[in-house]
């Protein structure tokens, strides 16, 4: 998800810069908290996220949906060119895997307030501000719409308004926060615009987030966070209460949480294809050490992009034999041209067209049994169903990154149905200079660590089952 440059810096959603402290016990237990990632079809939700209609109808209804959310949040992530863990508690939270609608690509539910309410927020791996559908200094806070819920400060005995004339405000960020203070102790107001047309508009705050253990016993951080009570384009928002943003800035809800348990957080990525009634896990600091996990360093420091998560490919390999696709496709630039980030939030694999071109060329012999037809991305061919589809003759793909570490997707993360009789190749084109995104279906079936402390990015093949 992105805002429009003019109002706030690019995808930094910025939470605060008044600093969180944590004391640390003197004495404290590897344990874990989870939230719980809902797939955006899955019955539980009942229909659609942040729409009226109901579930998709069929593959084609399905892949087109994802396809054009993708378009809105690759919008925004072309337009614009570290934290020091320590080690502590750990804390989990069941989610499951959700389309993208532009803002985010999970669900979770977070408790917050005293006493604790519970929230369900999609989550945005490319956004620092977490924020909540808000009701505060309102003329009538028992009129809201028809299936919308609200955060009521009123009813928490633990929140705490930012006063526009605070340091806290002034030092936020300079961008989105806005000058407007009619007396001392108004609100710290803020005013986002995201390119895909939506608009968010309210006041910082901070409120206590309840955390559980793994063990089953609970810890209350206070966070910093948004209260919109301006919300454009409310329909998106109808079964979600907000954004958890896990964006890679200081500011963002997973950077403050893994800086209090571990200086890392990781996720597990369930076939996306199949809907079950199973959650993986978000999780904040150290699990148990997973086995065959590979890593690959986060480059920050060659980024401006200070909010996503780039990564160093070195090449990608087809049955094995490399592709010759120009080194220069994968060196990151300030001007955002080149590299890779790994975007959870983006449904999608997109190659520039150098690597793209390569990677369909190395496909078609293989495909060439099938004709190719239109369909919602750019390689699509007829072929049987999937009971009749012959996996076998769908070529490996593999990643290759910087450290030896290399990702091999699992078919189904870039063989999609389209329609009845369609199959599509999970790649976009991009046109020259943009940079490349890996997208969370290429990402599936793995478990994915984001070691902040270190600056690293992990993954290990994975069946995301609970325990």
């Amino acid at each position: 998800m992105e805002r429009n440059i003019s109002l706030v810096s690019l995808l930094c959603f910025i939470i605060f810069n008044g600093c969180l402290v944590f004391e640390a016990d003197a004495v404290k237990s590897q344990r874990s908290e989870k939230l719980k990632l809902i797939h955006r079809h899955s019955p539980e939700l009942g229909h659609n996220p942040g729409t009226t209609l109901g579930p998709p109808k069929n593959s084609e209804e399905r892949l087109k949906q994802l396809v054009q959310s993708d378009k809105a949040r690759l919008h925004a992530i072309k337009r614009r060119l570290g934290v020091v863990g320590k080690a502590n508690d750990w804390v989990e939270f069941p989610f499951r895997s959700a389309a993208d609608m532009g803002i985010g690509q999970y669900f979770v539910s977070l408790r917050m307030g005293t006493p604790a309410k519970t929230f369900t927020l999609l989550v945005d791996t490319g956004s620092c501000l977490t924020w909540f559908k808000c009701k505060y200094m309102c003329v009538d806070c028992s009129s809201v719409e028809e299936g919308q819920r609200y955060f009521y400060p009123n009813q928490s005995r633990s929140f705490k308004s930012i006063p526009c004339s605070s340091q806290e405000c002034k030092t936020i960020d300079k961008a989105s926060t806005l000058v407007t203070c009619p007396h001392p102790n108004a609100p710290c107001y803020y005013d986002y615009s995201y390119l895909d047309g939506l608009n968010v508009g309210g006041s910082y705050f901070n409120e206590t987030v309840k955390f559980r253990f793994s063990n089953g016993q609970k810890k209350g951080l206070e966070m910093t966070m948004g209260c919109t009570d301006g919300l454009n384009q409310k329909n998106r928002f109808k079964t979600v209460d907000g954004i958890l943003a896990l964006g890679l800035n200081p500011l963002s809800f997973a950077v403050k949480a893994a800086h209090e348990f571990g200086g890392k957080f990781s996720f597990c990525l369930e076939n996306h294809w199949i809907i079950k009634s199973e959650s993986s896990y978000l999780v904040f600091g150290a699990e148990d050490q997973v086995p065959n996990m590979q890593f690959t360093d986060l480059l920050t420091e060659e980024s401006k992009m200070t909010s996503l998560y780039p990564i160093k490919v070195t090449g990608i390999s087809v049955n094995g034999t490399m592709l010759d696709i120009p080194s220069y496709v994968w060196d990151m630039t300030d001007r955002g041209a080149g590299g890779m980030i790994v975007d959870s939030g983006t449904t999608v694999t997109h190659l520039v067209e150098q690597a793209f071109e390569k990677v369909i060329a190395a496909f078609e012999p293989s495909l060439s049994m099938y004709n190719k037809t239109k369909g919602n991305l750019d390689y699509c061919f007829n072929a049987p169903p999937d009971g009749e589809f012959d996996e076998t003759r769908v070529p490996r793909v593999a990643l290759h990154f910087e450290g030896g570490a290399k990702l091999e997707p699992a078919v189904n993360g870039y063989i999609f149905d389209d329609s009845k009789g369609v199959k599509c190749l999970g790649f976009t084109r991009l046109a020259w200079p943009q940079m490349n995104i890996m997208g969370n279906l290429l990402m599936q079936n793995h478990l994915w660590e984001f070691d902040l402390a270190n600056k690293k990015v992990g993954f290990a093949r994975s069946k995301c089952m609970l325990d």
